[in-house]
């Protein structure tokens, strides 16, 4: 309780007293008089609800002392914006704290009147078990909605109330941001899709489904919010309703899904005109070796044929390349030692690397995967010739695994398509510390033919084949890369032991 001397406080004059106990001395709610949070006037039913004896126990008191401790800042908020409102405040839930420290639920409304020429805030409160009424039910959905729904006047867009997920947008708690204007809340919202909907409010008195872009102070992320918004009516008051859904995540997961079927599309064409291409290069390279068959090899045209021969070999890998991207390739599924294979494809691929390069092997404790090995080692040649034309000055790439036990939510952020299926994996990591790609390039960085490389220096087949056989071997990939900070690749291969 407040240590405020009571007969300091400011007193209802003794008429207004008896004939406020006229009116509402018997009442069976609870009806208090306040003015600036200090209790004036309290009928019989509040002394019976908090357990008073004498007026002496309540005069003079804040508000505040006869509600739970930790809701003393929201009381204090609230009682602010009904003063700067200086309209009625809807039926809300609350708690009150009987004089024995006792609580019990209450439904409170508060409407502005004056006594004298001087504003006095009127509190009603009903105590007990509260009947479902439409109000009610609205305040049960308007604290529990998932989305945020905040109410604002509409000619200062002042808040008046707000539910916690929308205070959770907002990144402030409501009695910190109860009757202050949307403008100065910690959050910035581009102007174009604020006036927007200032303009159809204004014009129609709605807005749905209004995209809008907001980021926080002091952070760069912008971020997706859906706004459907209403204006009405509070005792006179023009009033706005607005409900607001983050949906950054739905629009993350949704391009996500699109490049997934972009990819799967690519592939199918990919895989269709390389079987085709491959069977048009198995009638050129058998019909050149025919004809060289019948030269001796003094014919000047030898040469020239057997150029036709070798041009047929590299087309052909070129097609075993677009298969492995569109998963149409024969694997040899088995039991992989990966660390073994790794070590010893390793060895034999950093001489091509060249002096300037250093492997860093960080090989953990993990159990076979299920995988063709032949694949395995084209993958790490893949993922190793690009880290290294990622430093033209040389350096160090770390091959690293380690065992990843994966869920439904372990690629959300990561992996395009449909959620992963759950279970025991390896984690294979190659990193660079190289130059690093920035967000559009690396949102096609599994493209076919796409590239960074100078014309002449790659296919763009390198990552888009390590795509397809991962795919293809049920496991899963992404890119983790920061322009300047270098590149890491994440494969996923399930272990010998989860078999369909």
């Amino acid at each position: 309780m407040a240590d405020d001397d009571p007969t300091q406080v400011e007193q209802l004059p003794a008429d207004s007293v008896a004939s406020y106990d006229a009116v509402f001395g018997e009442l069976p709610v609870i009806v208090a008089l306040h003015r600036q949070g200090r209790v004036l006037y309290l009928n019989r039913a509040g002394e019976r609800g908090i357990g008073a004896t004498s007026r002496d126990q309540w005069l003079g008191r804040e508000l505040e002392t006869f509600s739970p401790a930790d809701e003393h800042a929201l009381v204090r908020s609230r009682l602010g914006a009904a003063r700067e409102s200086r309209v009625t405040a809807p039926l809300r839930h609350a708690r009150l704290r009987r004089l024995d420290g006792t609580l019990f639920d209450v439904d409170v409304m508060t409407v502005p009147v004056t006594i004298g020429g001087v504003e006095v805030a009127q509190s009603v409160a009903t105590a007990g078990t509260v009947v479902e009424r439409p109000d009610e039910k609205f305040a049960t959905a308007f604290r529990a909605s998932p989305d945020g729904i905040v109410i604002v006047r509409l000619r200062d867009f002042a808040i008046l109330d707000a539910n916690p997920a929308w205070c959770a947008l907002a990144g402030a708690e409501l009695e910190a941001i109860a009757g202050r204007a949307l403008d100065a809340l910690p959050v910035i919202v581009r102007s174009e899709g604020r006036r927007e909907l200032v303009a159809r409010l204004q014009r129609e008195g709605r807005a749905r489904d209004l995209a809008l872009e907001y980021r926080r102070v002091g952070s760069p992320e912008w971020r997706h919010l859906l706004v459907s918004a209403e204006t009405l009516d509070a005792d006179g008051e023009r009033c706005v309703l607005a409900i607001a859904r983050d949906v950054t995540e739905d629009r993350l997961l949704q391009a996500r899904l699109r490049q997934s079927q972009k990819m799967d599309a690519v592939g199918q064409l990919a895989g269709g005109i390389a079987h085709d291409f491959n069977n048009l290069l198995t009638v050129i390279r058998a019909n050149a070796e025919l004809v060289i068959d019948d030269l001796a090899p003094t014919e000047p045209s030898h040469e020239d044929l057997g150029s036709i021969v070798a041009a047929c070999d590299r087309a052909a890998a070129l097609t075993r390349q677009l298969l492995a991207f569109s998963r149409t390739q024969a694997l040899d599924i088995r039991d992989v030692d990966l660390n073994d294979t790794l070590r010893t494809a390793g060895g034999m691929i950093s001489r091509l690397l060249g002096p300037s390069i250093a492997l860093d092997w960080r090989l953990g404790d993990v159990r076979p995967v299920l995988a063709d090995r032949g694949q395995v080692e084209q993958i790490l040649m893949n993922l190793l010739v690009n880290a290294r034309d990622a430093m033209p000055d040389g350096g160090v790439i770390s091959i690293e695994t380690a065992p990843a036990a994966v869920t439904h939510e372990t690629f959300r952020e990561h992996v395009t398509g449909i959620a992963a299926v759950p279970g025991d994996y390896v984690r294979w990591t190659v990193t660079d510390r190289g130059e690093g790609m920035p967000p559009e390039t690396l949102a096609h960085a599994f493209e076919p033919f796409f590239t960074t490389k100078p014309a002449g220096t790659g296919t763009g087949l390198g990552l888009a084949t390590v795509y397809g056989i991962v795919k293809q071997s049920q496991g899963y990939i992404w890119i983790d890369s920061t322009p300047g900070a270098g590149t890491s690749v994440h494969v996923y291969l399930p272990v010998a032991a989860r078999r369909d």
